[in-house]
């Protein structure tokens, strides 16, 4: 039997006071989810047409690298899941070959569009400014709970952000 969906289910089920408040809450998330997904998929298909463009020689280093990570990443998602990669391989009837060979082109891929980033960071001199690094630190401390201070001398997590920002605004200058 389902519950009656009214005021009082709201309620219930969420912070707010009425049906209306959860439905607009709700058509609100979706749409910036929308949003985002639209705005991902265009960054994805600029960056793949410039790096379709491009002629690079990728040093095999580079991309055994890239499968290396991807291959942590797999392995960290697994154990969230409470599994080991060999478990992984048993399950999917996979050698860890099999899979890295797999991952061979989308490395080459990701590896390509790195470089090519890269490269117009450099050509253009894209970077950010100061006080646009100093916001987005002072952003971060607040989820973090650490002090504005705290994060403004971590130099660390200061060239973190930079290099995040510079590959944003790389792919804005692709979008553009």
């Amino acid at each position: 039997e389902l519950p009656k969906i009214d005021d009082e289910f709201a309620k219930d089920v969420s912070e707010f006071e009425t049906l209306a408040e959860l439905k607009n809450s709700i058509k609100e998330r979706m749409q910036k989810a929308n949003e985002e997904k639209a705005k991902y998929e265009m960054e994805d298909a600029a960056l793949k047409a410039v790096s379709d463009n491009v002629e690079i020689d990728i040093p095999s280093g580079m991309i055994d690298a890239e499968i290396d990570n991807m291959m942590k990443d797999i392995e960290q998602r697994l154990q969230y899941q409470g599994l080991t990669l060999a478990q992984y391989f048993t399950l999917s009837g996979k050698t860890e070959a099999q899979v890295k060979d797999e991952m061979k082109e989308q490395a080459e891929k990701a590896v390509k569009s790195r470089l090519v980033i890269e490269a117009i960071i450099k050509a253009e001199d894209i970077k950010p400014e100061e006080k646009e690094v100093e916001e987005k630190l002072k952003e971060m401390a607040k989820n973090y709970g650490k002090t504005e201070e705290e994060m403004l001398k971590n130099e660390y997590v200061k060239e973190y952000i930079e290099n995040n920002m510079k590959f944003e605004k790389a792919i804005k200058f692709i979008v553009d």
